[in-house]
């Protein structure tokens, strides 16, 4: 279930703090691309409200939204999806044990690269359009589900002791479950991305739709391992969700009774504890995903196995090889007495 997870590791390991350094400083630059891009949107959005509250005319007010809508979409298909893709190539470059340089991460933006990565951003966009409408109705059913079972035990609920911590915990168990399933539509969507850039900065001479369509193979390659390698990711994940959710929930609860100022320190304590532990989490799966469409998901066995392999190989030589020498020896002995035996005859016969 981890093993390309801890081969790539292992294949990244002189190299995973400076590569580690290098994607949160790419995530770092992608972070603040997007706040800048949504600040102007934010207030445009406020705007057109007012103009449409005050009935004022909204004609200005819709073309500056439509135009600060853009420049977001601008940015990701010109500039943070080849960032993605470079730092992508630095950690898949890192994985097969090649040097690893910060301008590594800028790659994609040289020329014969970013045209094509251009179109794959398209591409990325509107795959991601798609599985987020899919992702939110997903997530309205499971809510609808969720609101008519809590509906149909509310009287059960109310009625027993305790009624708050149980009503507070169905809660939690249920945000838990839906962030949860939600989780298999989103990575899914991220290893088809990772997936067909991976081949995108192996083979850039390939056109963009022939490293999606290897992107898709990645996942469905014959070798009968990527249900269980993509149920460990989903498990891994599983831990950030339950840090988010019901532990940072249950502090927050708990911490009601106590100081103000404890309570706001210990929150701050697990808010950056819960964002390391993500990062660390998001890393690995992200090795992890590059390692196992390089690797092409094929089956492979732990070290002590093929040490044992090899052992039982230099046994079966060695005691292969003790038993031909027996037998060289015996076979010669034998020979020496039948010579001996015809030299003995033929003097005798000479005697005679």
């Amino acid at each position: 279930m981890f093993k390309f997870h801890k081969l790539a590791l292992q294949n990244a390991k002189p190299q995973n703090a400076k590569v580690l350094l290098f994607t949160l400083v790419s995530f770092v630059i992608l972070f603040a691309l997007t706040y800048l891009t949504l600040i102007p949107m934010q207030t445009s959005i406020y705007n057109f409200v007012m103009s449409m509250a005050m009935q004022q005319p909204i004609g200005k007010a819709l073309f500056v939204l439509i135009l600060t809508i853009l420049i977001p979409l601008v940015v990701i298909i010109f500039v943070a999806y080849p960032i993605i893709a470079g730092t992508i190539y630095t950690i898949d470059k890192a994985i097969n044990k090649d040097k690893t340089n910060f301008k590594d991460i800028f790659s994609v933006f040289k020329k014969g690269k970013y045209l094509k990565a251009v179109k794959l951003s398209l591409f990325t966009l509107l795959f991601i359009v798609i599985f987020m409408a899919i992702n939110l109705l997903l997530a309205k059913l499971l809510n609808l589900g969720i609101v008519n079972l809590f509906t149909a035990l509310q009287g059960p609920i109310s009625g027993a002791d305790h009624a708050l911590a149980i009503s507070l915990t169905f809660q939690i168990v249920a945000a838990t479950l839906v962030a949860f399933i939600q989780s298999f539509i989103i990575w899914f969507m991220i290893i088809v991305v990772i997936n067909y850039t991976v081949a995108f900065i192996k083979k850039p001479e390939n056109g963009a739709w022939t490293s999606v369509k290897n992107g898709f193979k990645g996942i469905k390659n014959g070798q009968k391992t990527w249900f269980k390698f993509f149920l460990g990711i989903l498990l891994l994940n599983l831990v950030v969700i339950i840090l988010a959710n019901p532990v940072s929930q249950l502090i927050s609860i708990g911490t009601g009774g106590i100081s103000q100022n404890v309570a706001t320190v210990l929150i701050y304590i697990v808010t950056i504890i819960v964002i390391l532990v993500r990062l660390f989490i998001y890393y690995l799966n992200i090795l992890a995903i590059i390692q196992y469409y390089n690797h092409d998901g094929q089956k492979f066995e732990t070290d002590s196995k093929q040490t044992s392999k090899v052992s039982k190989s230099v046994t079966n030589t060695t005691e292969k090889a003790k038993s031909n020498a027996t037998e060289h020896k015996d076979s010669a002995q034998e020979h020496i007495k039948s010579e001996g035996s015809k030299l003995k005859d033929n003097l005798n016969n000479t005697e005679k």
